[in-house]
């Protein structure tokens, strides 16, 4: 075994001296044989191996007693422990668990500027986990089951004993004589994953004893084909695709399973578990609201949000929604910084520009001729009225946004040159008419946006 996860390894990292490793180390027998396995290749190599222990904090004393023999096991082998708790009352669900897992191993590997992540899945839970998605309704992407590589916030997580069976893993532990930890919420059949492993994958192997092996030759067959359709697809999502946005009526003109490829991509992308019904959800989504002027948003995750209007398509983090909190009164001509990240210059203009920038540029040519100093750079507030340019009447900034197809997760991150409540120019939207130049514009109006972390 020990050679076949140091051949697996060596397809994705450089093994050495140099590399640091996170091992997710339950210290049940699939992670505890993948440690030992690892502590061996350490002491040839030489790398710094890290074993991280979360506890989920659901078996009271029972959980933590499995942390004191996962501490015990790596202070007699010399390997590194991290571990930590979660709270009590965190959910206690397979997806809520799966998440809390990953954002731990994430953190330390940040922590530890680990090279790799290594989880201890196997043959035996691949099987499961296709078998699984198949019970809950999945596409021809769910059907490869379990990577043996994949990526985590810039991470690799690797899979490195996923060839072998659950049988090969209790093998090894005996023989080695390690005592794993026997979680009795593995028994617990109320979860799925539990109940496929205890009962349904027992009564299938009566049909077929080679079930597992059935399994993952299907999702072999799976990959291939994938393989396959992804070449295809690359060179129909450039028609829909400018940046990271689809354009959402060319998307819609695609045929359903397309259309469902693309969903099924977006949803695997981002770590979301994939099915038919979420993926036929999203679709109809799009559908219901192409339309949207200023578009409509579904919430996908805790964090993350489908955004659909008439012309785009794209996921908005929560950052997304971030307002930019600062003000700062601008007395005078010259560079005016707000939270050391933008610098608003006005600068005095003696020459008609050859050609005078667009609404959504950053830069405008104005005259202050009418407008008396200070004046203020933030964000919208209640009450804030604009008069367009080129009209005569005011109207409020909201009706103002929605007549720019501004989506509401932008709103908040829009800057504002403003007197008191009113709107001299919402940058890179549009201009006030009290600024528009008769003649030659007296100034000049810069935006630089520059990042200090």
């Amino acid at each position: 075994m020990k050679e076949t996860v140091k051949n697996i390894l060596e397809k994705y990292i450089n093994i050495s001296c140099e590399t640091t490793l996170i091992v997710g180390f339950s210290g049940g027998w699939d992670s505890m044989c993948l440690l030992d396995i690892m502590n061996k290749l350490s002491h040839e190599y030489g790398f710094l191996l890290v074993a991280a222990h979360l506890n989920h904090n659901w078996r009271g004393k029972e959980s933590e007693l499995e942390k004191e023999r996962c501490l015990a096991f790596c202070e007699e082998n010399d390997i590194t422990f991290i571990s930590d708790t979660l709270e009590e009352g965190t959910k206690a669900t397979e997806l809520i668990a799966r998440e809390k897992r990953y954002d731990f191993f994430k953190r330390c590997a940040e922590e530890f500027e680990a090279d790799a992540i290594l989880t201890a899945h196997t043959k035996s839970d691949n099987a499961e986990t296709i078998l699984y998605r198949i019970i809950k309704g999945t596409g021809l992407n769910g059907l490869e089951g379990i990577r043996e590589l994949r990526e985590l916030a810039g991470f690799k997580v690797i899979r490195p004993i996923l060839n072998f069976s659950r049988k090969d893993i209790e093998e090894y532990c005996i023989k080695n004589e390690l005592y794993p930890n026997n979680d009795t919420s593995n028994a617990n059949t109320k979860y799925a994953r539990n109940n496929i492993r205890h009962n349904i994958m027992p009564a299938i192997k009566v049909i077929n004893p080679n079930i597992e092996n059935s399994l993952i030759t299907l999702a072999d067959i799976a990959t291939g084909n994938n393989k396959v359709i992804n070449e295809l697809m690359e060179n129909i999502e450039k028609q829909i695709t400018i940046g990271d946005k689809w354009l959402t009526q060319n998307f819609l003109i695609l045929n359903a399973a397309i259309k469902q490829h693309f969903i099924y991509k977006l949803l695997v992308k981002n770590e979301i578990e994939p099915s038919f019904a979420k993926t036929q959800e999203l679709v109809n989504f799009i559908t219901d609201n192409q339309k949207s002027k200023t578009g409509k948003t579904l919430s996908i995750t805790n964090d993350l949000w489908l955004f659909v209007s008439h012309k785009y398509t794209y996921l908005v983090h929560a950052d997304s929604y971030k307002k930019i909190e600062g003000e700062i009164e601008i007395k005078s001509i010259g560079t005016h910084t707000l939270e050391n990240i933008y610098h608003l210059s006005i600068i005095e203009n003696t020459e008609r520009p050859d050609k005078f920038p667009k609404a959504i540029q950053k830069s405008a040519y104005v005259d202050l001729n009418e407008i008396d100093f200070p004046l203020t750079l933030r964000t919208r507030r209640n009450g804030d009225i604009i008069q367009p340019f080129g009209m005569q009447g005011k109207m409020k900034l909201k009706k103002y946004f929605i007549n720019k197809n501004i989506p509401e997760h932008d709103r908040d991150k829009i800057l504002l040159l403003c007197k008191d409540k009113e709107i001299l120019w919402a940058i890179g939207v549009g201009l006030s008419e009290k600024l528009r130049s008769k003649n030659i514009p007296k100034y000049r109006l810069e935006l630089e946006i520059t990042n200090n972390d």
